[in-house]
């Protein structure tokens, strides 16, 4: 079997079965994903250890735990707005951390493109 790492980074497009998360980084990578965010301690950590799985260096994209949701938020929608596809994950709850930065979203031409996974 493959490391994660290079099976995540695999060219051209192929067939695997992998957990939901996982498939969601190969997404990010196949979509030209620049930035990815997230808040440690999120119920999602699979998307987290694939991700960390990929070695710094080959990562196509910018990988950051930020200080909380909010921070995390921002980070991603700064990337969306100045052209390029970003991803943020964490808990459900703590939207309500990130509430101030997500209902301005809608409010800004967002020329890039930002993924919420909750």
């Amino acid at each position: 079997m493959k490391h994660m790492g290079e099976m995540l980074l695999t060219q051209p497009s192929f067939e695997e079965i992998v957990m939901g998360n996982t498939a969601v980084v190969r997404a990010m990578v196949e979509a030209g994903t620049r930035v990815v965010t997230s808040y440690p301690g999120s119920p999602t950590p699979e998307i987290a250890t694939a991700i960390l799985s990929i070695p710094k260096q080959e990562r196509p994209f910018y990988f950051e735990f930020s200080v909380n949701e909010k921070v995390a938020t921002e980070v991603a929608y700064g990337a969306a707005v100045n052209g390029h596809l970003s991803t943020v994950f964490f808990k459900s709850v703590g939207l309500n951390v990130a509430s101030d930065t997500f209902v301005q979203l809608s409010l800004v031409n967002i020329i890039g493109g930002m993924v919420i996974v909750l």
